[in-house]
């Protein structure tokens, strides 16, 4: 392909970043392109391991259920493969102990699940997929220097080495410190728009051996009602342990020392994930990261982004890991970005011209759902934004009378769990059936 976009046969993509949005990206342009290319900054481990580009991977991580579904289309019995070397399918009602908005959640078997295992093996086994591909290429140790730009496209990446690899599509898959805006705006491209909303997390996170004795759960998680600001997760993962991760917000933030996390876990809305970890077994130190708070780049809205780029994932927008929507999200910006090529395909010919802005705007539509579920509760502190939008009240009070009935109504509950797990739209919890339920539960509680 020439710089200006024409329609010849694609021959190389170049994802920047060995992320698992990088690798399922990786999957689906293989099926556009003769070659694809994934460069990655830092050195990858051989065994699935946290490693240092990517610091947030000790901690939780939830695969929810549209991700897991965009990830088993692109790499087929890879979820059956995780579990059967110690990751767990975990159902989000039946098999998951979960507190709320100042109570627990209705128990029942959803069919919604998520998949529990570190970051790092999952990781670890999609990279393995991706470089069994025949037209796919894993290169650690290739940092970025700046993109290599002919007739006003992007035409591939110089390397820190001096190095160029050129390409007719670059994707940038690099993560929330993503050198993209920086580089269009040095090339001439102009300032990239920015949405930003603090939050002021901090997690601490360790492993423990799962200790004997039976439980009615297998995932637990304390979540807090504002304005309590601790939250707590534990879900089991390989190798027949548990991961738990503390997290604080507002400056609040769980501490590394043994005694400090015991006593983070203690100061939980209710004691049971303190009282589940007290006298089990640590496997790990504790490890800590802090998330500033949520970063939407809005490259949809940039007038003169150039052709042969897009970028996705967190590089795109990066939400509160709370709402563990990001690997998620960034599987699904991937499968966008494959139907998008899909429709410019006419046999083996492929047009780009144009291409870049009208993805971009395509997964503005989906990142902006992500945007409302991840911001609408922070709204509730008046530290995040002095003059939330005027909707915000209402959502909040609807969105707290939603989780008050999930206690027990367990339609309500469902239609909840398809919202978090980006299987429906928000929207979907004004549905007429479930809006009544939830309008007369207002009404009830307030007249009580």
């Amino acid at each position: 392909m020439n710089g200006n976009g024409s329609a010849v046969a694609p021959k190389r993509a170049i994802v920047i970043g060995a992320s698992t949005t990088g690798l399922i990206a990786a999957a689906a342009l293989s099926r556009h392109f003769a070659e694809v290319i994934v460069l990655e900054r830092d050195t990858l481990p051989e065994e699935p391991e946290w490693r240092k580009g990517v610091p947030q991977s000790r901690h939780v991580h939830l695969l929810l259920r549209c991700g897991e579904e965009v990830i088993s289309e692109y790499f087929p019995g890879v979820t059956d493969e995780l579990v059967a070397a110690g990751g767990r399918r975990v159902d989000m009602a039946a098999d998951t102990r979960w507190f709320y908005a100042g109570g627990w959640k209705a128990r029942f078997d959803s069919g919604i699940t998520m998949y529990c295992q570190s970051k790092g093996f999952l990781e670890w086994t999609l990279r393995r997929r991706v470089e069994n591909l025949p037209n796919a290429t894993v290169r650690d140790k290739a940092e970025i220097d700046t993109y290599l730009v002919s007739d006003g496209a992007i035409s591939g990446v110089r390397l820190k080495t001096g190095e160029e690899v050129t390409a007719d599509l670059v994707v940038d898959a690099s993560g929330r410190n993503s050198k993209t805006p920086q580089r269009l705006a040095s090339l001439g491209f102009g300032e990239v728009p920015v949405s930003e909303l603090p939050v002021d997390v901090g997690y601490a996170s360790r492993a423990y051996r799962i200790p004997p004795g039976k439980r009615d759960w297998l995932s637990l998680i304390v979540h807090p009602r504002y304005p309590d600001s601790r939250l707590g997760v534990i879900i089991p993962v390989e190798g027949d342990r548990w991961l738990v991760t503390l997290v604080g917000s507002r400056g609040d933030h769980p501490p590394a020392d043994d005694e400090g996390f015991l006593d983070f876990a203690r100061g939980l809305p209710v004691p049971d994930i303190y009282e589940a970890i007290r006298d089990a077994e640590p496997l790990t130190p504790a490890g800590l990261h802090r998330f500033p708070g949520n970063l939407r780049r809005h490259y949809d809205r940039l007038a003169t982004l150039p052709d042969g780029l897009a970028v996705i994932g967190d590089a795109a927008c990066s939400f509160n890991p709370i709402y563990a929507q990001g690997m998620t999200q960034g599987a699904t910006a991937a499968r966008i970005l494959d139907t998008c090529l899909a429709r410019r395909r006419k046999g083996e010919r492929l047009s780009l011209k144009g291409f870049g802005p009208v993805f971009q705007r395509e997964y503005a539509k989906f990142a902006d759902q992500c945007w409302l579920i991840s911001t609408t509760e922070e709204y509730r502190d008046p530290k995040v934004a002095a003059h939330p939008p005027l909707w915000t009240k209402f959502a909040n009070w609807y969105l707290e009378q939603v989780h008050e009935l999930s206690w027990s109504d367990r339609r309500a509950a469902h239609s909840f769990l398809e919202v978090m797990h980006l299987l429906r739209p928000p929207a979907s919890l004004l549905a007429p059936p479930l809006a009544a339920r939830v309008l007369a539960h207002g009404l009830f509680a307030r007249a009580h």
